[in-house]
Parts: C-alpha cells; structure tokens; sequence
C-alpha cells in the first residue's frame, strides 16, 4: 500500500512544517502557554525552566520532531499490518441493549469472524464494542464500527481500495459514513444503513439478520 504510506508521510511532513512555521512567529515566552505548545512538555517541566525564548522553542522543536516521527512510524507501521492481515470469510454481530438510568438503553456489540490465514488455514476471533452510552447520536452503528474496526480482515479491502484512488476521498470511493482520514474505517454514529453500501463496494454484503427491541443481528459475507 505505497500510496497510503506515501500519504500519510506527507501530511506528517506538513504538520511538523506548519507547526515550526508557527512557532517561529512566537515572540515572547508566554505565548508558548497554548496546549499545541504545553502539550509537549514532559510532567514537572515548565516554561519557567528555560532561560529564554530561543531556549524554549528549540526544546518544543526538538520534542515535537520526536513526537512526529512516533506518530509516522506508528501509522506506517499499522497500515502495514492491515496490507499483510488476512482474507475475511464472513463476520456476524449481535447487539444486546440494556437500559440505562442515565443514558436511556445502551447497546453491547459482538462480533465473531472467520478469515483464512497466510497459509490458507481457516481461523475465527472475537472482538467486542463494550457499552456505549450517551445520547444525541446513533449508538448502535457506534456499537457495530467499534467491533469492525478492530478487525484487520474488514479493513483491508477499505485500504486496497482507496490506495487505487489515493487521490479521490473515502466517500467519493466507498460512500459515506467510510471515514474522512487518509485511512478509511467504519464510521460509527452515521446509522447503520450506510453500511450495506460500504461493503457493497468491496465485495461484500451486509445484512440484517434480526432485529427487536433488545437485540439486532447483522451478518457480512463475501459476494465475489
């Protein structure tokens, strides 16, 4: 996946530009009390530590290459994991919803998956989404992206198709609710009925399988 790592090395380049661009325009030391700044002092360490503003911009400078390289290795490092995951078979997803006295009913997600492995073996896992509360957004498709994008099989085919299209957007490529990063994923929050779409697009189908006032079920199985 050349195009997405080349990617996101270039937008990690221009923050790291815009932020010593901006940094350079500081002129006086108390200015540097602004998080994008504060953030990248060590605990116990303030501005009062250093002797002067050049002093104290050099050592943000320093800590925020540091942090960008992190940050770049960290996001390279995770898109080739996804490059080398697994074909997924079929997934399905139960949620259970449980009342809440704050948040009204809150859903509980599962998911089980099969995929074959590097060796053509055939192998399962489990993941799950854990509680999701609040209110004023759709839980459940919360509850469903949080267990689909912990599963490197379903990302996959999101990330092969968008470095075909590297300059196209993941909406313009899979649809909405597919993510607005450089890397896509299953937005959570958008209503589960974008998703079938989403899926359709990389070879899959998405499905309701049953769906009540306490439980739903959804299966994703390959259709090409």
């Amino acid at each position: 996946m050349k195009n997405l790592i080349s990617a996101i090395e270039k937008q990690q380049a221009t923050r790291l530009s815009d932020f010593n661009a901006t940094i350079s325009e500081v002129q006086n030391i108390q200015h540097l009390d602004k998080w994008q700044f504060s953030d990248l002092l060590p605990k116990g360490k303030n501005l009062n530590n250093f002797k002067n503003l050049e002093t104290a911009k050099a050592y943000l400078l320093k800590r925020k290459e540091k942090q960008n390289k992190k940050e770049t290795e960290n996001k390279v490092n995770f898109i080739k994991s996804i490059s080398s995951a697994s074909e997924l078979i079929e997934l399905k997803i139960t949620i259970e919803w449980k009342k809440s006295k704050m948040w009204g009913s809150n859903p509980s997600a599962e998911c089980w998956y099969s995929y074959t492995n590097n060796e053509g073996n055939f192998c399962s896992g489990h993941v799950t989404s854990g509680s999701v509360g609040g209110c004023g957004y759709d839980k459940q498709s919360e509850a469903v992206a949080r267990c689909l994008n912990q599963i490197s099989c379903v990302l996959k085919p999101l990330y092969v198709a968008k470095d075909k299209a590297i300059d196209k957007s993941n909406h313009d490529i899979l649809g909405y609710g597919s993510g607005y990063g450089i890397c896509p994923s299953i937005e959570g929050g958008v209503g589960v009925c974008c998703y079938p779409s989403i899926f359709n697009k990389i070879g899959y189908n998405f499905q309701t399988i049953a769906s009540g006032k306490t439980f739903d079920v959804y299966t994703i199985t390959k259709t090409k």
